[in-house]
């Protein structure tokens, strides 16, 4: 989705220039009479559940003065100090979507009314009370930054469709201590008292906790097929008044369905599918000060005088048993795919008078920023680049933040990924690895289709340009299963929304990405 995972992605993400407001978009909602009708709808439903969320009285105020008090103490440099760091790259950044900013502008008014109505959550909770037109979502993963941007992309573009107030625990997400706060005069923060809900303890008497991991969702739609047999409006009521709680289960896969579950002309179903449509392209999750102040940092004493910026991120997702494996094959795919592409300039083996007259002056500089646990790929690439003249006189130098040699886990850790995360985002071209989620967030976040590097001891073929900015969706069914709708059951995705194909085979032989360029582009 960021782009999102789904679009995902968290999707690229939501527009990082604002927040989002009822009054941030005025240009955008003005121009809805050009929009298509699944957005009109989806706009029109947000519209209805704030209505209900207010019983009937006065909209919940928001003024001018409770809005620059809100920015005060929810300061993000990053909405208006990152735009400009896109803009200086090769590549055209991606314009704002119109569509995307009035859907988030009324999202943004949902999210506001409802968590201000219901004041305090836990007390909320625990005297069970209940506000029409308000359902909340929460959810999270423990793993690493990549999965949990890719899984919080979901979550929001989801929480958007269904009108549901989205929500995220500090504990092990890390999203409300790493992200602005995304919605003015609102927060996603879940309270720390109503963390049990997503979390248990891994043994007795240890403050350890992760995920629960009884897969709630196939209960629940075990209970979808029984009562869809005896369909009615009492169970469209029944169905909504629900909470309804989705989990990460021990195999790391989803439920391979995404149905409607209930009719068609009821709010809040806009499908998976329209979902899509609407072709979000623009940033979510922008990072909080403390992580901003290391991207500047670094940007302005590594990479900002660059004259063209290429980013390489190079994982061994098992660790030293697969990179004491792989890593002398995989850092000569990574040096073949520079070169063969023109990412990087050939370099001369004997130092030659004659290669002074022809450089120019001054030298351009090319920055490549490397992200990885390990050293191996920044000593070989140094072979080359710091011990020999290129043959058309750039000068290459080459940047790396941390070499931890094992993946590390925290808010800390978290950070640091994410200030990487942006860095890499920030190139003209990007390298990234198969199967990695880091690599994935990365390109997304930069709209960059990057070069896929082609990850084993096989020789040939060292990487593939990919035909979408989009991360892949990886190991899911590529056919839909609609036990409800024999039209669609057992049809391949791609049959039927042809912007969504499998994912490269150098990528995933099993998944699902958007495409964004090229053979059926969105």
């Amino acid at each position: 989705m960021l782009r999102y995972i789904v679009k995902a992605g968290v999707p690229r993400y939501i527009n990082p220039a604002s927040t989002y407001s009822d009054t941030s978009t005025t240009d955008a909602v003005s121009s809805q009479r050009e929009f298509a009708p699944h957005v009109k709808k989806l706009i029109a439903d947000l519209k209805q559940a704030t209505l209900d969320a207010e019983q009937g009285g006065q909209p919940f105020s928001f003024t001018a003065s409770d809005r620059e008090r809100w920015n005060f103490q929810n300061p993000c440099r990053a909405r208006t100090e990152l735009p400009p760091l896109y803009a200086r790259r090769k590549v055209k950044d991606v314009d704002p979507n119109p569509q995307w900013q009035a859907v988030m502008a009324e999202y943004a008014n949902l999210h506001r009314t409802c968590v201000n109505r219901m004041g305090n959550l836990t007390d909320y909770y625990y005297k069970k009370k209940s506000l029409p037109g308000c359902k909340f979502i929460a959810g999270e993963s423990v793993f690493g930054l990549g999965n949990k941007l890719s899984f919080a992309a979901s979550l929001v573009l989801y929480a958007v469709l269904t009108q549901r107030v989205v929500l995220f625990p500090g504990w092990s997400s890390s999203m409300p201590f790493t992200m602005c706060e995304p919605f003015e005069g609102s927060s996603w923060l879940l309270p720390a008292e109503l963390e049990f809900l997503v979390k248990r303890r891994i043994s007795p008497g240890r403050n350890v906790y992760e995920l629960k991991t009884t897969n709630t969702t196939a209960k629940f739609l075990k209970w979808v097929d029984r009562e869809k047999r005896h369909w009615s409006d009492s169970s469209v009521r029944k169905l909504d008044g629900k909470i309804y709680y989705g989990e990460m289960d021990n195999g790391w896969l989803p439920v391979e369905r995404f149905c409607p579950v209930v009719p068609s002309d009821s709010r809040g179903t806009v499908s998976g599918q329209d979902g899509a449509d609407l072709c979000f392209e623009e940033r979510f999750f922008l990072p909080r000060n403390a992580a901003w102040d290391r991207i500047k940092r670094t940007d302005d004493m590594f990479l900002k005088n660059a004259d063209r910026r290429v980013s390489i991120q190079a994982r061994y997702l098992h660790g030293e048993a697969e990179h004491s494996q792989l890593s002398q094959q995989v850092n000569k795919h990574i040096t073949q795919c520079l070169l063969e592409n023109s990412i990087l300039p050939h370099v001369s083996e004997v130092f030659a008078n004659e290669l002074l007259e022809m450089t120019p002056n001054p030298t351009p500089i090319i920055k490549v920023l490397i992200a990885s646990l390990y050293l191996d790929l920044n000593d070989h690439l140094s072979e080359i680049y710091l011990r020999h003249q290129t043959l058309t006189g750039e000068s290459v130098g080459l940047v790396q933040l941390t070499h931890d040699d094992e993946q590390r886990w925290g808010l800390e850790p978290d950070t640091q990924a994410l200030v990487e995360i942006i860095l890499l985002s920030l190139s003209d071209t990007i390298l990234v690895t198969p199967r990695s989620t880091f690599g994935g967030v990365a390109q997304a976040y930069g709209a960059l289709r990057p070069y896929i590097i082609e990850h084993s001891c096989q020789e040939g073929g060292s990487c593939v340009h990919s035909d979408s900015a989009d991360t892949c969706f990886q190991d899911v069914a590529t056919n839909f299963t609609f036990p409800h709708d024999s039209s669609l059951d057992g049809k391949e995705v791609s049959d039927v929304v042809p912007y969504i194909q499998k994912c490269m085979t150098v990528d995933s032989f099993n998944g699902l990405h958007l495409i964004t360029t090229g053979r059926g582009e969105c």
